[in-house]
């Protein structure tokens, strides 16, 4: 079953920096439901494909919740980033807002 975004953890987060131009789009702010619905159909989210970020928004990961029960197995199982150290694992919005750079440069492992 979809993440709505009362469920999301950091969708009041996420739904600041998400560059999105689709407002209708249900996934909009919830990072792990679209970056997962973009890979099954082989194309990948606004924020992994050049759209530059409002550096303002750069800080927003100091606020952001580091666990994310509700979708934590299935995120580990679509994850493909290999870094040991990544505190990111099974939190897809934290690992697209590490990664989603203010320039547009940045990827995500799942969607390289």
């Amino acid at each position: 079953m979809a993440t709505t975004p009362d469920q999301c953890v950091n969708y009041h987060i996420n739904i600041q920096m998400c560059p999105c131009t689709s407002e209708n789009c249900a996934n909009r702010g919830i990072c792990c439901e679209c970056i997962q619905s973009h890979a099954a159909r082989g194309s990948v989210s606004a924020c992994m494909r050049g759209a530059e970020r409002d550096p303002a928004t750069m800080g927003l990961a100091l606020q952001a919740v580091r666990e994310c029960a509700l979708n934590s197995a299935r995120n580990l199982e679509f994850c493909t980033c290999t870094w040991e150290p990544c505190g990111n694992k099974g939190v897809c919005c934290n690992c697209v807002r590490n990664h989603f750079t203010a320039d547009g440069s940045g990827r995500v492992a799942c969607a390289k």
